[in-house]
Formats: C-alpha cells, structure tokens, sequence
C-alpha cells in the first residue's frame, strides 16, 4: 500500500466515524446497505482506531497527512497552513533561503499544486532550474518524507484492521 492507499483509508474512516459517530454505533439494529448490524459497529469501531491513531500522530506528521486526506480543501489548509510554514521552517533553516514569504510559496504549492518553478524564478531573480531544485531539496522532500512516515506509522494498523499486507511506504 503507498501512501495513497493509506491517505484514502484515512480519508474513508474520517468520513464513516464522522458520519455515524460513536453513538450511533449502538442503534443499528436492523441490515442497511448490506451490512449487518454487527457488521457496522465494528466498522465504525474500527474507523474510530483510525481517526484516534491519526490523531496520536506528531503534529507535522498529522498535518501534512490530513492535508492530503482533505485534498486540497482551502478552509481546511487555511487552518494549518501557518503551522506547516513554521515546521519546515525549523527542520530545515536552509528553506528560508528566500525568505518567509519565499517558503510560503512552496509548502502552498506542495499543498495545492498551484505555482510554477518559472514564477517563483522570476519573482526571486533566479533561473527556474534553481527554483525548482530549491523546492524538491528544502520543501517537497521535508513534506514528502513526513507524508511517508505518517503513513508508515499507520501501516500496521491499518494491516490489522483490513487483513491484508501492505508495501512499506
């Protein structure tokens, strides 16, 4: 499983524990949508380990995953945004080469795609090249790699809870 499949998982118990809530847990007392009543208390048990064990995660960890779990959502990303800029900040001083509002460019293009190394390179008065090698070696790999780790911390559960092997992210 990559860290797509982990991020989908996450994204689908955040959605059934959300959804029916641990309340709702114990009134299911009749089949709907083919699953028995039995059946969905332990899925909506199961997607309350889930959201728990994400929720235990780092706080950077927790942040760049749940960015990739609420796809881009503006409302959500507006919430952490400052906090990831601050993160990658201080595990990697060299990203502030081109300053504050520099690496704000980055981890906002890390988070929604949105920018180029071109812009960047003219807005700085460096070539695109060096943008773009300045974005993979201080932002996308420090966000990647705590993308990776939060994945791979929740690996083993998610293995328990649906049965099946994963690849290591």
């Amino acid at each position: 499983m990559d860290d797509r499949d982990v991020v989908r998982a996450v994204r689908f118990a955040f959605e059934r524990f959300s959804a029916q809530g641990v309340k709702a847990a114990s009134s299911f007392g009749e089949v709907r949508g083919g699953e028995s009543a039995r059946g969905r208390e332990l899925a909506i048990m199961e997607a309350g380990e889930i959201v728990q064990a994400v929720i235990r995660l780092e706080a950077r960890f927790n942040l760049v995953l749940m960015a990739r779990v609420n796809d881009g959502s503006m409302a959500f990303l507006h919430g952490v945004f400052d906090d990831l800029v601050s993160f990658v900040a201080y595990h990697d001083p060299d990203s502030m080469a081109y300053g504050k509002a520099g690496l704000q460019y980055w981890v906002r293009h890390w988070l929604t795609g949105f920018g180029s190394f071109r812009e960047f390179g003219r807005e700085n008065s460096i070539h695109h090249e060096t943008a773009g090698n300045f974005y993979r070696q201080h932002v996308e790999a420090v966000l990647h790699g705590w993308l990776v780790a939060a994945c791979g911390e929740l690996e083993p559960l998610l293995e328990k809870i649906y049965g099946m092997e994963l690849t290591p992210a």
